[in-house]
This record gives structure tokens, C-alpha cells and sequence, in this order.
């Protein structure tokens, strides 16, 4: 549910930015040279509201790998705890003197 809630305040913020960059001049454009792509005239907003998004959803996906990662090894950990749990239930409920006497030879 946190999670949840960081997501939609991180798209408000998102949605105001990219308001807040319609009202940029027309001099700011600038030559972007991707590896795969060149763009003449980029506006420099643009690339900051994507950049930005980029980076708000990478560290949002690695959150939720985090987590789901550590909620399998807790429900791991938890199940070997009611395993090792149960055992030494069934070890203190084994009756005291059932070994004492057994020896090799028979004598006490």
C-alpha cells in the first residue's frame, strides 16, 4: 500500500512538472545526440521531464523487486522457524528416561 501511495504522488509530481515546462520560451532548445536517435532542436524541459521520469520509475521497479524480495525470504525464514519450532516441540514432548538405560551389553 506504500508503494502504492509513493507511485501516485510521484505521477502528481510528474503531471505538475510537465505543466509547469508548457509555459517554456522557445529558446530553449537544444541538440540532444542519442546513440541511436539525434533530435535538432529538443526543448530543454522535455528532456528534464524525461530524464526525470526515467529515473522515478527505474528506482520505483527496483523498490518493488526489493521488497517482494524480501517478503519471499521472510516467508522462507518464517516457515523454517515453524519447522525447527515443531521439532523441538516433538523433542521436549519425548519422554525422559527412554534412553537412559539402553546400553550395548544390556547391563544397567
Amino acid at each position: 500500500m506504500k508503494l502504492a501511495k509513493i507511485l501516485a504522488s510521484m505521477l502528481l509530481i510528474l503531471a505538475l512538472v510537465y505543466f509547469l515546462t508548457q509555459n517554456a520560451g522557445e529558446n530553449s532548445k537544444v541538440f540532444v545526440d542519442l546513440i541511436f536517435k539525434q533530435y535538432e532542436s529538443a526543448p530543454v524541459s522535455m528532456i528534464i521531464l524525461g530524464s526525470l521520469t526515467i529515473g522515478i520509475l527505474g528506482g520505483y521497479l527496483s523498490a518493488v523487486f526489493s521488497v517482494l524480495t524480501a517478503k519471499s525470504e521472510i516467508r522462507s525464514l518464517q516457515i523454517k522457524n515453524r519447522k525447527l519450532t515443531e521439532e523441538l516441540n516433538d523433542l521436549r514432548n519425548v519422554a525422559i528416561d527412554e534412553g537412559i538405560y539402553d546400553t550395548e551389553g544390556g547391563e544397567y
